[in-house]
């Protein structure tokens, strides 16, 4: 304990008598004593980080890093929240809605969104997707919000949402998504990689940049997060088919009574249609 009553780290060779030492063996053993600091201090951070992702992602909701203006404390606890969707996509109003409340880094999203892939080609022409990102409102922000995973998740929200605007179709935005996905450390954070995913999917690259670099794209991200607020949802993934929660990949599926496979979704959308165009060929299969 030094002069001051605080307790020093214990070194390797630390002893009554190191003044007396000679400088190298004094130098070694500062060294040793610093290098154990550090990776004492590397591992704490490593630790949070993780915590933090976990929890980010609504796996420890209880200490959200920050609160969503407007959610219901019952609708969050039980998620069986129903509201009109406020679609930001043309649509036409007899297709189904299936809402996905997500965070472009998070990976839960990627997981059902990769259950959708296969979802998306089976039953696109009977329905629409909205995607409501999970972030807070802040319009001191650049950006005008705060997102759960840093600046870059909501740069990554914005992208999504701009090329789901300007899509020529379903599979053309979720070839985009998929592209992202793929890279997903780098959501958000290399433009030259979204342009290419943009490219490669078929979109419109001069309509979707000038989405996302322009108050457009921030405009989306205030109505995709002002939906999710009124929607009452704060677990990232939730997915919503016409207005009412069916399901819920929060480290884990949950709260997914009809199932959660591409089946069960195409079958549930398939039920849900009731639109005058012919439905897809599958949904012969689910009577």
């Amino acid at each position: 304990m030094d002069k001051a009553g605080l307790i020093r780290p214990k070194c390797d060779n630390d002893s009554n008598d190191i003044e007396a030492r000679i400088p190298i063996q004094r130098t070694a053993t500062t060294s040793r004593c610093k290098a154990r600091l550090l990776a004492a201090i590397v591992s704490i951070v490593l630790a949070a980080a993780v915590l933090l992702s976990l929890q980010l992602c609504g796996k420890l909701t209880a200490w959200a890093p920050f609160s969503i203006k407007g959610i219901d404390k019952v609708a969050v606890e039980q998620n069986t929240a129903i509201y009109q969707p406020d679609a930001m996509t043309p649509s036409n109003s007899d297709k189904v809605q299936v809402e996905l409340f997500v965070m472009s880094r998070c990976p839960d999203a990627v997981k059902v969104e990769t259950v959708f892939s296969e979802v998306i080609p089976a039953v696109h022409s009977i329905m629409d997707v909205q995607l409501n990102f999970i972030a807070k409102l802040d319009p001191n922000s650049t950006l005008g919000a705060q997102c759960g995973h840093g600046v870059a998740e909501c740069h990554g929200n914005i992208d999504e949402l701009c090329a789901l605007k300007h899509r020529g179709d379903l599979p053309t935005f979720w070839r985009f998504l998929g592209c992202l996905n793929s890279h997903f450390k780098d959501i958000g954070k290399d433009p030259d990689l979204t342009l290419q995913c943009a490219s490669n999917a078929g979109l419109d690259t001069a309509a979707f940049l000038n989405c996302a670099t322009q108050q457009e794209g921030r405009d989306l991200l205030k109505q995709s997060i002002e939906n999710t607020e009124f929607a009452g949802v704060a677990r990232s993934a939730t997915v919503y088919i016409n207005g009412k929660n069916r399901c819920v990949e929060d480290g884990g599926w949950r709260e997914c009574p009809g199932g959660h496979s591409p089946s069960d979704f195409i079958r549930d959308i398939c039920a849900a249609y009731k639109g005058s165009r012919p439905r897809p060929s599958i949904c012969a299969q689910y009577p």
